[in-house]
């Protein structure tokens, strides 16, 4: 048995959108706009702002390994 999703509320897409937004370009700047919620019960928004902020991170880390490993296949290759 297969539980349908909820859709996320606006509120989280743009949360999430503006978290993954900053995360690219305002780093510090959403560092400081997540520390200033801890204070608050957090909702969709401040949640979704985090959750937007790590899947940045995630495809920022991935791109990095793959540019890693394609260097080091350029490296063996230029050994032999």
């Amino acid at each position: 048995m297969i539980e349908d999703e909820e859709e996320p509320s606006p509120e989280f897409l743009k949360g999430y959108n503006h978290g993954y937004q900053l995360a690219k370009h305002e780093p510090e700047l959403l560092d400081k706009i997540v520390k200033s919620q801890s204070d608050n019960a957090p909702n969709d928004y401040s949640r979704a702002m985090v959750h937007g902020k790590t899947q940045y991170e995630h495809e920022k880390l991935v791109a990095e390994m793959k540019a890693i490993r394609e260097r080091q296949k350029q490296n063996i290759r230029r050994k032999r």
